[in-house]
């Protein structure tokens, strides 16, 4: 197989976007803290070491964990009223989407320091990060994709995000008017969605789904007020957290003082995740696997919470943790030992396991860790000249991309040289966002980026940042969404203008189709999309644009399965986009 079909290791620098590459994208910082961590397979196969003893790392001071009188986690946290009891044990997550960095919530992708490997500052933000792309996915199936999008306008505004197990809580200012009309319309902005309003109990008006298109899995049951959405995977788990939230329901800490000794040691911050009895992050995350993980992760039947806490005027953030565990043992009190704090600055950790307890904390440079400080987000601006000095606007080619069947295509940006740009970002008139940064070095001839853009209609405007985070627009590109008439199509790529030739599998598991234009064409770009096979599998030529045609003996290139697969090759001309040939085989 030809080696762009490869498994590259820098392939944390390409976004794509299946569902599941979504929804992970979303969570940015499985992909913004890319290669920050070590080999993460100790904590799956490490066993817990019987006869030990449970000595601090730094200090053999008894640690006093109660809680105190005055600490009530309902009314002192922001999150705690949702934190309701469950069979299954709870896992929850809570974002202040208004103080965090815009890295941890844009659809970003970015690299950090990669001598950064420290779950004191990575447990919190890897997981953190990860949930709220899964809360950004299941709003935006609810129609509210705009308001929880960092750099998009709405007519509703999502602050505050708190995940407990499957359900997203969001929690801000909504239009219920305007919300009610997506949820039953089956509009774009609900991916085909149509819902029917069950009720209005407690305040809430509640929704179910009624009809779900093919492509999309088990849609959220909705619940809506004015100030709160609540996303649940069915109308039972829905009832749950409306009791939760009226009182009518007991709560994780009620009953359990290490919970709520937990939650008061480090439950305070912008970014907070937690686990208490059987859960863990997979009741949330699935099969989906986030990479990199913390060298150090509680194991099921441990209680941890976990927050990091963003300054606005500072360039560093705070990061606590607390831990409660049966046995540590002496092969995690070595970790601990090793590894909490030591990317914090100036001496800042604070660590003490003692009688099973671990305790810690640490002060972080934002920039170590490849985040933009909450108050210089967007603010530092380049000129168009001294973008341009980084990235010049014709080293870029453009390429859309028709999802049949699906809410949004994709537009395609491909770097055609060198340049001194630490990380590319693209931005639509429709609010979906995305950004390229390489783990090392800046971006690279041949790096690849792309955006969901509405098929309806779209804009994507291209902005290039440098190393201190400065942001610069290079150019703006419609989406050419018209369709090309059937017609047009044949005109402009005649049935003989494009040769395919077939490879069978050679080791592998897939053919490989050639195609080559092998007489003049009127098409500005040349899409080779396999129906079967993976999406990264698609193959793309020419540029949105250009003016110019694609030349003869160009080619792409394909994987395609050999049990018999379906090629369609699109076309743009004129600022319209269809199909021009399509290819059935091998039988």
């Amino acid at each position: 197989m030809p080696s762009r079909f490869n498994n590259d290791a820098d392939s944390t620098i390409q976004t794509t976007q299946s569902r599941r590459r979504f929804l992970l994208g979303m969570g940015t910082l499985t992909a913004a803290l890319a290669g920050c961590s070590g080999d993460t397979s100790q904590q799956a196969t490490e066993a817990p070491t019987d006869n030990t003893t449970d000595d601090g790392p730094t200090d053999e001071t008894p640690v006093d964990d109660s809680p105190t009188e005055t600490f009530d986690p309902a009314g002192d946290l922001p999150y705690g009223q949702w934190l309701t009891r469950d069979n299954r044990g709870l896992f929850f997550a809570y974002a202040n989407l208004d103080n965090l960095p815009d890295d941890t919530v844009a659809d970003s992708g970015g690299s950090s320091d990669r001598s950064v490997d420290d779950p004191l500052a990575l447990y919190p933000l890897v997981l953190g990060g990860a949930a709220v792309g899964i809360g950004r996915l299941s709003l935006s199936y609810v129609g509210l994709a705009q308001a929880i999008n960092p750099r998009a306008t709405s007519d509703s505004t999502v602050n505050e995000l708190t995940i407990t197990n499957e359900t997203i809580i969001a929690e801000g200012s909504f239009a219920t008017d305007q919300l009610h009309d997506r949820l039953i319309e089956s509009t774009d902005e609900t991916f085909g969605i149509a819902y029917e309003q069950t009720s209005t109990e407690r305040g809430y008006d509640r929704y179910e789904p009624v009809d779900v298109p093919d492509s999309v899995d088990d849609p959220p049951a909705v619940a809506v007020t004015d100030e709160t959405v609540i996303a649940g995977p069915d109308a039972s788990r829905l009832d749950q957290t409306i009791a939760t939230d009226v009182g009518n329901r007991s709560r994780i800490f009620e009953t359990d003082e290490a919970a709520t000794a937990l939650l008061e040691q480090a439950g305070t911050g912008d970014l907070v995740v937690g686990q208490f009895g059987a859960a863990t992050s997979e009741q949330l995350f699935g099969d989906l696997q986030l990479d990199p993980g913390p060298q150090f992760r509680p194991r099921s039947g441990e209680n941890v919470v976990a927050a990091v806490d963003f300054d606005a005027s500072s360039d560093t953030f705070e990061a606590q943790f607390a831990l409660d565990a049966a046995d540590l043992g002496e092969g995690r009190q070595e970790t601990i030992e090793t590894s909490f704090g030591t990317a914090a600055v100036d001496d800042s950790e604070s660590i003490d396991v003692s009688d099973g307890r671990l305790i810690a904390s640490g002060t972080y440079s934002v920039e170590s860790l490849g985040l933009t400080s909450a108050d210089s987000a967007g603010d530092e601006q380049l000129s168009e000249a001294a973008a341009a000095e980084l990235v010049a606007p014709d080293a870029l080619t453009f390429q859309y991309e028709p999802q049949p069947d699906q809410q949004f295509g994709e537009l395609w940006v491909t770097i055609t040289e060198e340049t001194d740009a630490a990380a590319i970002r693209l931005d639509t008139d429709t609010g979906n966002s995305t950004e390229i940064r390489p783990q090392e070095g800046s971006i690279s001839n041949g790096d690849s980026i792309s955006v969901p853009v509405d098929q309806d209609g779209d804009a994507v405007t291209v902005s290039v940042l440098n190393d201190e985070g400065a942001v610069g627009k290079l150019t703006t590109q419609s989406v050419p969404t018209a369709e090309l008439s059937e017609e047009t199509a044949s005109k402009a790529v005649p049935e003989d203008a494009l040769s395919f030739t077939y490879d069978s599998p050679d080791g592998g598991e897939f053919g490989s189709l050639t195609i080559e234009v092998v007489a003049d064409t009127d098409a500005e770009t040349l899409i080779a999309q396999p129906q079967e096979a993976p999406g990264l599998f698609a193959d793309r030529v020419g540029s949105l644009g250009s003016h110019a045609p694609i030349d003869v003996g160009t080619t792409l290139e394909t994987a395609v399965e050999p049990a018999g697969e379906e090629v369609i090759v699109y076309a743009t001309v004129d600022g319209a986009t269809g199909v021009v040939a399509r290819w059935q085989g091998p039988t």
